[in-house]
């Protein structure tokens, strides 16, 4: 990595962290004015999740590249521990939030804890102890980059982007509304017709299953692009895409939880069951701008082919979230189920874990097929005996104090 690059990373890094210091202070004073209305607010939690964190990872990394220590490579926790981590803070959170303790501290903090951990748990499970050349310094850059770098761009591109789409389809949205509108009445599709085509649902799926995939496949990646050029082998760039993604997917998850107030718990499990999908996109799009940046034969035609198959999985997740939801309201209100607070029909769970597991087998695959074959792999890693004390141990510290006070609060 260049002296100028280095900078950079440097520069950007510390311009978010002190948008985080700000936000964590601003945190701070209204936990303690103890107004629990404000405990998840959108201009505290997201700055403050992407200042500290990836803002964090970029200073530190860049100081240390600056300063010639040498980097190591890349080392993930087992993915046993991230996913329990995720289960124990959701547990602990949702603990406390049901007795009505610390909303406007602790909680907020467990849920800063539990959004990044599904995709880290993803990554820890493909990544295993097969870095190849991704050391730490361009790993947790690369995740850095994701959650500040790819979602500001992201964040901009979706407020501007329906408002173009809009003035380019208004005449033909004209047009082909009264003839989908034909179709779905000859299909008796009976109240979800109406549901269907309200305004409120075509604009949702729009933006969510549309605009959304397009922006947030392409800028994704933007950011890697001096990273990727250095990079020896198309699996390295596959994981620093998939860490990006991972960054990415942490500050989205903080977004959405903060905005869906008493249904947090239940939007950042349902999620977790889709946490591959922007490491998967990322990470694909990255082997793609790789093939670009290193002039392969057909590279162009390639990136388009990825460009479009990422696209496309991602608006099947994104559609069949707002699809399914309207479907739930309008046919299963009679059968519904409540998971952590959010109410819908049992199908949009189903949907969405085959969705989820199999672009997590993707994943897996695509690391697999392109893993180093003159290094022997290692034997998957398996908890120790003193690992399963320290966190037992663990899970009794945290949760006891939980428990005990839920049941205080109940009787």
């Amino acid at each position: 990595m260049s002296r100028r690059l280095k900078v950079l990373v440097l520069v950007w890094g510390l311009l978010w962290l002190g948008v985080g210091i700000l936000a964590g202070v601003a945190f701070l004073g209204i936990a303690a004015l103890g107004e629990p209305e404000w405990y998840l607010d959108l201009g505290v939690m997201v700055p403050l999740v992407a200042g500290l964190g990836g803002g964090g990872l970029m200073t530190y990394f860049a100081l240390r590249s600056m300063a010639k220590v040498p980097a190591g490579p890349l080392r993930l926790p087992p993915a046993w521990a991230v996913g329990g981590g995720f289960v124990l803070a959701l547990a602990a959170g949702l603990g406390l939030w049901g007795a009505g303790l610390s909303e406007d501290f602790l909680v907020p903090i467990l849920v800063t804890l539990v959004a990044p951990l599904a995709p880290l748990a993803i990554l820890s499970w493909v990544v295993g102890r097969q870095p190849g050349g991704v050391t730490a310094r361009r790993g947790w850059v690369a995740l850095g980059l994701g959650a500040t770098a790819g979602i500001s761009l992201a964040y901009v591109l979706n407020a501007l982007a329906p408002l173009a789409v809009l003035f380019l389809v208004s005449d033909l949205a004209d047009q082909l509304l009264p003839q989908v509108q034909d179709l779905l009445a000859a299909l008796q599709f009976g109240s979800l017709t109406k549901e269907l085509l309200s305004p409120w649902f075509l604009a949702a799926l729009v933006e969510i299953a549309v605009i959304a995939p397009l922006v947030e496949e392409l800028v994704k990646p933007l950011a890697l692009l001096p990273l990727l050029k250095r990079l020896e082998s198309p699996r390295d760039a596959l994981l620093l895409g998939a860490l990006a993604g991972a960054g990415f997917a942490a500050v989205e998850n903080v977004l959405y939880a903060t905005a869906s107030g008493e249904a947090w718990g239940g939007i950042l499990t349902m999620r977790a069951l889709g946490a591959a999908l922007h490491p998967f996109g990322a990470g694909l799009m990255a082997v793609a701008w790789w093939r670009v940046l290193h002039h392969e034969p057909g590279a162009v035609r390639l990136w388009g082919r990825n460009y479009g198959l990422v696209v496309g999985a991602h608006a099947l997740w994104n559609g069949t979230c707002v699809v399914a939801a309207a479907v739930g309201y309008t046919w299963f209100q009679g059968w519904e189920i409540d998971v952590l607070g959010v109410t819908d029909g049992a199908v949009i769970l189903a949907l969405l874990a085959v969705e989820g597991i199999g672009l997590l087998a993707a994943l897996r695959a695509l690391a697999r097929r392109w893993e180093p074959t003159a290094e022997a792999v290692p034997p998957p890693t398996l908890p120790t005996e003193r690992a399963i004390a320290v966190w037992g141990l663990v899970c009794l510290v945290v949760l006891l104090p939980v428990g005990i006070g839920v049941l205080q609060t109940v009787w």
